[in-house]
């Protein structure tokens, strides 16, 4: 293998951005890439010690693929406060990418067009979740998190596929485990791929494994702090039987309440599930509540509190703590205001004993693991992902590990 100027491992949000702005901007750059480049991949789902399911993903383009194709602003005071500002990087994504508040056509009238009337009546601030979604495309399946099949979620891919074009390289099925340092500089990785271990070296290493995995190469790399914190923005759903309002047919998290993100950290957005799959797999024993009626689910997403822990032999510790617990009581408080106002009787109104996270991060965290570059104590050696965030955000963080990777590209060109 040749030398090259700059190893990125993860080909998420952070790896893709970060090798298609290096790319066009000259650089040398190889990607690896633990999981395949096949659509639709996987979700793997770790769950912890606790109990808590934290979902993941692996293979080109990273959760990008398996999200709901929210497109938010997330952390943005919180990272400004930091000295980390990405007005510039923000404004880049959103005039390139097809991210918009979600078309009318993609809302059906008995359904979200439906609710937005019923809320604004009531002076319940819901708004349309800016997605990326072509809505030409779109037919309201619900496959989101599956992997669009019709092509109309944006993903990383795309972001990908430039890189390929503009000179990556990229090599699929392997498994970094640790960082090669000398004299306190990193000069490549050691992973292990379809030929066995290999040592592939480079100037400069960029971790963006994902807040589950880039602590471990870090760890395994002899930097013992990382993996130390874990928030996974936990979720919770509420649903309740309605007469007349029909949101099966359009994409899930239409719409979103963020009256009490920046303060609490909790937002809330309606959802639909019609895949068979994953109703048993949230509703368990009360699926059949729901298969054949109107229902509207409130998705209640926290910031929860970064006390989770991954551990050097892969395992991960999370659990609900009382703080938790009490952001949970708010926003199942507004929840159940929600599905009241859209019609939903008292005693129809459940919530779901799952509970479950995906936006894992703060196991690197800015302040702790990385300084405001992104790079830790090591010289060379960056980390571009949801490990860096430093508190959960309770809401979509994909635009945000973008606009960081976007930052982080041109300190590195």
């Amino acid at each position: 293998m040749r030398h090259h100027e700059i190893i990125i491992v993860g080909s998420g949000a952070g790896g893709a951005t970060l090798a298609r702005d290096l790319c066009r901007k000259g650089k040398d750059v190889l990607i690896l890439e633990m999981g395949a480049d096949a659509f639709p991949q996987p979700l793997s789902i770790a769950t912890s010690k606790e109990g808590i399911d934290i979902y993941q993903a692996f293979g080109a383009g990273g959760a990008t693929v398996l999200c709901n194709g929210n497109g938010v602003r997330a952390l943005e005071r919180d990272l400004a406060a930091l000295g980390i500002e990405l007005q510039q990087e923000y404004a880049q994504l959103e005039a390139e990418l097809p991210v918009a508040p979600i078309a009318d056509s993609l809302l059906s009238p008995e359904g979200s067009l439906r609710l937005l009337d019923i809320f604004g009546a009531a002076g319940i601030p819901m708004r349309r979740m800016p997605k990326f979604i072509d809505p030409a495309k779109c037919k309201g399946c619900g496959m989101c998190s599956l992997g669009c099949p019709n092509g109309a979620k944006w993903d990383c891919r795309v972001f990908l596929n430039d890189a390929l074009t503009h000179g990556a390289e990229v090599l699929y099925h392997t498994t970094v485990t640790k960082v090669l340092i000398e004299n306190g500089r990193a000069v490549g990785v050691e992973a292990t791929g379809p030929g066995g271990v290999e040592r592939l070296t480079a100037d400069v290493v960029v971790l963006a494994a994902g807040g589950l995995k880039t602590p471990l190469i870090l760890q395994n790399s002899g930097i013992e702090a990382a993996g130390q914190r874990l928030f996974v923005d936990l979720c919770e759903i509420w649903c309740g039987v309605t007469p007349d309002i029909d949101i099966s047919r359009e994409p899930p998290m239409q719409l979103v309440y963020t009256e009490m993100a920046q303060e609490h950290r909790i937002s809330l957005c309606t959802v639909y599930v019609s895949n068979r799959k994953k109703l048993r797999y949230y509703f368990g024993d009360k699926s059949e509540l729901f298969r054949n009626n109107h229902w509207v689910g409130i998705l209640v997403k926290i910031g929860d509190e970064a006390t989770g822990r991954v551990f050097p032999d892969g395992s991960v510790s999370k659990r609900v703590t009382d703080g938790d617990r009490r952001k949970f009581e708010q926003g199942a408080a507004q929840a159940r205001k929600l599905l009241q106002t859209a019609g939903a009787a008292d005693d129809s109104i459940i919530k779901l004993d799952k509970i479950y996270g995906g936006h894992n991060g703060a196991t690197a965290a800015i302040g702790e693991v990385v300084n405001t570059e992104l790079q830790t104590a090591v010289t060379g050696l960056f980390v571009c992902d949801a490990s860096v965030l430093p508190l959960a955000p309770g809401l979509p963080p994909v635009l945000t590990i973008m606009a960081l990777a976007k930052r982080l590209a041109k300190t590195l060109a």
